[in-house]
């Protein structure tokens, strides 16, 4: 791909259709169940109790639902939780050895190779490591942190509302960026897609702002080449 040394960031807001590949009603059981996403996949996991998880492309979570717990395990990828709560039986997700416990949650969390991110939207969930009790490796989160934690640490940071939401552009199908750059936008999009974008380094800096389908990547290169005069 070759690009201009100097251009503006794109701007734009592309048509958008949604297509969530397969519903999911996990009722209780005594034993675990592993469900998986494909490539540019979305699955809703409807559970017994009211609660709901939404996975994203490339992504798989391990579920007990029993009598005595709630239980789930991001195998990898990323998936929204919407908790019901009950303090009697705590709902659980694992990571990385990480453990993120509901206390009445909407929350997102992405299985990375390094680390693992968590975003509370709404409620509260404390995050800690299944295996080093100390105060410095656990927090209670609050609407709007977003929590980092590996295995040398935890920090967390508050962020806007909007960028959590565009964080999770992908539960209606696409893609948000603000003041992105190339490379990364690059990234986002090959996440979900066979076909890969390649960026060159002298364009990777380049800023870009919009909305696009992320299962089209054509129309993001589209509207590149005409805004911005590039040969893809």
């Amino acid at each position: 791909t070759s690009w201009p040394k100097h251009a503006r960031s794109i701007a734009a807001v592309a048509t958008i259709a949604v297509a969530v590949t397969g519903g999911y009603l996990l009722t209780p059981r005594s034993k675990d169940e592993t469900i998986s996403t494909a490539l540019g996949g979305h699955k809703i996991v409807s559970l017994a109790d009211g609660s709901r998880i939404e996975l994203n492309t490339s992504s798989a979570v391990r579920v007990r639902i029993d009598a005595d717990r709630r239980a789930v395990t991001l195998i990898h990828g990323e998936a929204y939780f919407d908790v019901r709560h009950d303090a009697a039986h705590p709902f659980t997700v694992d990571a990385q050895g990480q453990r993120i416990t509901d206390l009445g949650t909407k929350f997102v969390v992405r299985n990375l190779t390094d680390r693992v991110e968590v975003a509370l939207l709404e409620g509260a969930a404390h995050l800690a490591p299944l295996k080093d009790a100390s105060p410095a490796r656990q927090t209670n989160l609050k609407p709007g942190d977003i929590a980092t934690a590996t295995p040398r640490g935890l920090s967390v940071i508050r962020a806007p509302a909007d960028t959590i939401a565009a964080q999770l552009g992908w539960r209606s199908g696409t893609l948000i960026f603000r003041n992105t750059a190339l490379a990364e936008v690059a990234a986002q999009f090959n996440r979900y897609n066979q076909d890969k974008l390649v960026v060159e380094s002298s364009a990777s800096g380049l800023r870009v702002d919009g909305t696009f389908p992320a299962n089209d990547p054509e129309t993001f290169t589209r509207i590149a080449g005409d805004i911005l005069h590039l040969t893809v």
